[in-house]
């Protein structure tokens, strides 16, 4: 955040003082946006498939679903999740996971396990095809289908976040794989799995908390909570643009922020658009601009009025070129910790 108010302050020291500041991020970018909707110099933010569930939870919920394929598809293996110093020590991890997952998916005891370890990683359920599918086994190949492009990218990633954090914030001890999953809007879909395989769901769960035994790293986590926690104590309007199905920053994510921001006392500044696409960051020009002129209304009239509605987004879109903004309600973000 502070780069970007010393990229603003370099620019007036050239141009003069800016008459009008709108932030916009995407991905790790939307989370730099978000807080700098609770201080700092902008008029206004667009937020787009950001992840506004902060640092913590994005390492924790990457943990949640890590922890299940490991324990369920490589049991009794010591697969490290966490803590990774060195890229080579991550890609270990990543290519061990993503072997168990491609042999796990081959029979139903597999695709049962993987679609639980997916509603812990809030995987999509919806990869291809023009709708998201109804039907349970569909929606496990789209989880799938996320899972063996995600899993190579999400234990590297997790290499630089533990480098400038000084440690890694992720941990599990504690927590009831249970109750998690209980929470999950897939649970449905994961019983019925569960059963089609004549597995038992209550023991695998409690395998799973049994085992839950990560650490955190005390100064990492207070280093992400200082920098990387967005508190929900807006202070300029914000726009949130997310597709609602999203593999790398979970549409889930929106559902929390609001909460958080709602218990702040702010969701006055708070409207969120979806776009019903599939894809990070899966966004045309036309709902971009849709978005920035939704913020440039209520910046300049000081209400939303309409102008953040599914509706009117898609009208204003529809005129610079394709978009499919629609009303959605994002399911509960079960990682919270």
């Amino acid at each position: 955040m502070a780069d970007q108010l010393g990229t603003l302050v370099a620019v007036e020291e050239r141009i003069g003082v800016a008459r009008e500041v709108v932030a916009l991020g995407r991905s790790m970018g939307g989370l730099v946006s978000a807080l700098l909707a609770e201080g700092g110099r902008a008029d206004g933010v667009l937020t787009t498939c950001g992840l506004v569930g902060g640092g913590v939870n994005l390492n924790n919920y990457q943990l949640d679903g890590l922890h299940a394929l490991a324990g369920l598809l490589l049991p009794g293996q010591d697969v490290q999740l966490t803590g990774f110093t060195t890229p080579a020590q991550a890609a270990v991890t990543a290519a061990a996971l993503t072997t168990a997952v491609r042999q796990a998916q081959a029979t139903p005891e597999g695709r049962a396990r993987i679609a639980l370890a997916a509603s812990l990683m809030n995987m999509p359920t919806w990869a291809t095809g023009p709708r998201p599918p109804t039907d349970f086994a569909q929606q496990q190949r789209a989880q799938y289908t996320w899972l063996m492009q995600t899993l190579p990218f999400v234990s590297p990633a997790r290499v630089s976040i533990v480098s400038v954090a000084g440690g890694d914030s992720g941990w599990n001890v504690g927590v009831d794989y249970a109750r998690l999953v209980h929470r999950s809007a897939q649970l449905p879909q994961v019983v019925a799995l569960y059963r089609e395989a004549g597995l038992d769901l209550h023991a695998d769960l409690g395998a799973l908390t049994r085992a839950a035994d990560i650490a955190h790293d005390a100064g990492a986590l207070a280093w992400m909570r200082r920098t990387s926690a967005p508190t929900g104590k807006l202070r300029v309007p914000e726009l949130t643009l997310h597709t609602i199905a999203d593999q790398l920053a979970p549409v889930e994510y929106q559902r929390d922020y609001a909460l958080r921001v709602a218990r702040a006392g702010e969701s006055a500044l708070l409207r969120q658009a979806y776009v019903q696409r599939v894809g990070h960051c899966a966004f045309t020009p036309a709902e971009y601009l849709a978005g920035l002129f939704a913020v440039r209304q209520r910046i300049r009239t000081g209400a939303w009025s309409d102008a953040a509605r599914p509706e009117r987004l898609q009208e204003v879109a529809s005129t610079i070129g394709d978009a499919a903004f629609a009303g959605y309600s994002p399911p509960p973000f079960v990682n919270a910790r």
